[in-house]
């Protein structure tokens, strides 16, 4: 299973460090969407906050407030921010749609910083989470789409995943900023809460100063027929020569993909995504996984983590944040161990399997210890309680090398290169519909059903373990040129093949090249070459 020897990692990263730099500037989008993420629930409980617009935290309608100021930013704009995202990153490339995502953040967030000057009114800080939500909504789509593109096969799944290492250590730096803040500053000074959302332009600051300079995606490129610049931005990523021999081979397996699915339209790639039942199940894939994903409920934990400590008996809103700190602290501990040692070796299904399991149990000991043992205000922490606030970093720590990245990773990966960008816009419009729907009913059944939220969650959990043996496919080391071979023929008994690490289809897939499928369909031994170049002449004459 896991393999806890550091240096193969070591060893990875001299050898592909062109792609773990540009990985390292693409995912601080990965950065920013999560400080937003974490930012709000804390800001939330700021009595400065509260003051500034007027808000009162008793009044029966402010859990519906807290919903409304939450999913206007992080799920309506993001929505529209990842349904945009098939046209302008397909249009303009993925390097200039993060360009033109990131600058479109940070406008939003200036927007929110300057509210609240000289009114009660959160019109301002609507429309300036409606804008930064956009910007963050086509990030989320475009970051594992251009990583997954330039990264090498042996380290494709880290390097997607960093994107949610990134995400979590936003989250985390926004916890403690807020904290901080509410340790600083006693009274009702509105710095308390601007300065953690100026603060949040930060990582899209440092995007924009890196993204610059890395190179395009090869496999749009090759797709809009631009097969000299695909060359050169596949030899600067791969740190090779253009004429290297692998950088010609693997050039060669991309043209061969793409023939006959060049510069297709909007009503051809959703044709082609629904063409057969292959190509339906991996283009549906995407989207089934980001619902799950949402359905662990952990962005319930996100925005609302100091209510959820206070519900398990943790006093005081310093506590709930600091409480709140540390869970960030052990998700990015986990999510970093969980690439360096899992994502590559375990591979993709176990790391989901695990993770289905252990949330599970999380869950439900939180659900049936508030049913028992119910807390109220004034109350000592007993053991069942220490535990219950255990089980919420338990939580975390198989969310975070499972269902947290994991799902980004097959998203790009099983996405049919001619169709990634419709399919990825579709999965991240998926994600954050249903990220809207849980921002919205958690404060409500917390009110409302209270230990219900946690024994739903901990249902969805085992649901998606199910899924997992039966539905999921291992495609660790799976070029993405042969990703398609694993989604043909039976789909249950291939996955629950897939069980067994010897047995995996990965195995014997990750030697596999395009263009040897060329060769058996030409029925000429060797001219696999030849075909590619053909192929190539052809794209480049279209």
């Amino acid at each position: 299973m896991a393999n806890f020897d550091l240096h193969p990692i070591w060893r990875d990263i001299k050898a592909y460090r062109r792609v773990y730099v540009l990985t390292a500037i693409a995912s601080f989008g990965g950065m920013l969407f999560g400080w937003d993420t974490g930012l709000i629930g804390g800001v939330l409980t700021m009595d400065a906050f509260q003051h500034s617009f007027d808000l009162d935290k008793n009044s029966p309608h402010f859990s519906s407030l807290q919903g409304n100021i939450v999913s206007v930013l992080q799920q309506a704009g993001c929505f529209f921010g990842a349904l945009s995202s098939f046209y302008v990153s397909d249009k303009l490339g993925r390097k200039w749609a993060l360009i033109i995502a990131d600058i479109i953040f940070i406008l939003g967030s200036l927007i929110q910083t300057l509210c609240a000057i000289n009114t009660t009114s959160l019109t301002q800080l609507y429309v300036g989470r409606v804008i930064g939500g956009f910007g963050v909504g086509l990030i989320s789509a475009v970051v594992p789409t251009y990583i997954g593109e330039n990264a090498n096969k042996e380290i494709r799944g880290r390097c997607i995943g960093c994107m949610q290492l990134f995400n979590v250590t936003g989250i985390c730096l926004s916890f403690f900023v807020n904290y901080g803040m509410n340790i600083q500053i006693k009274d009702l000074n509105s710095a308390k809460w601007r300065v953690p959302f100026a603060l949040q332009m930060l990582p899209g600051v440092l995007l924009l100063a890196g993204i610059v300079f890395q190179n395009e995606s090869p496999r749009w490129l090759v797709e809009k027929n631009r097969l000299r610049d695909a060359a050169k931005a596949l030899a600067t990523v791969r740190g090779k020569a253009v004429d290297d021999a692998t950088v010609v081979q693997e050039l060669d397996e991309i043209v061969t993909d793409f023939q006959g699915h060049e510069k297709l339209s909007l009503r051809a790639q959703l044709k082609a995504a629904c063409s057969n039942k292959r190509m339906f199940y991996q283009s549906s894939f995407a989207v089934i996984l980001m619902f799950w994903q949402q359905m662990t409920g952990t962005n319930s934990i996100n925005y609302y983590a100091p209510q959820i400590f206070q519900s398990v008996g943790l006093k005081g809103t310093s506590s709930g944040l600091f409480a709140t700190g540390v869970y960030g602290i052990v998700k990015i501990v986990v999510t970093a161990l969980g690439l360096m040692f899992a994502t590559e070796q375990m591979g993709r299904k176990w790391s989901l399997l695990i993770g289905s399991a252990g949330q599970a149990f999380a869950m439900f000991y939180i659900g049936v210890n508030q049913a028992v043992n119910p807390t109220k205000a004034g109350d000592s922490l007993t053991g069942n309680s220490i535990f219950a606030i255990i089980c919420v970093y338990l939580f975390v720590v198989f969310y975070s090398f499972g269902w947290g990245p994991i799902p980004f990773v097959l998203s790009s990966e099983c996405s049919p290169n001619h169709v990634r960008s419709l399919i990825m816009a579709a999965a991240l419009m998926t994600q954050w519909l249903f990220n809207f729907i849980i921002a919205k009913i958690t404060p409500l059944m917390l009110d409302d059903i209270t230990y219900g939220t946690f024994l739903l969650f901990g249902s969805c959990c085992i649901l998606m373990g199910i899924y997992t043996v039966l539905c999921v496919p291992e495609t660790k080391n799976v070029p993405l040129e042969s990703m398609h071979l694993l989604f043909e023929g039976s789909i249950i008994k291939g996955c629950v093949r897939d069980m067994i690490p010897r047995y995996t289809r990965a195995k014997k897939l990750q030697d596999h090249h395009a263009t040897h499928e060329a060769d058996s369909d030409d029925g000429e031994p060797g001219a696999g070459r030849k075909g590619a170049n053909t192929g190539a002449s052809h794209i480049e004459d279209a």
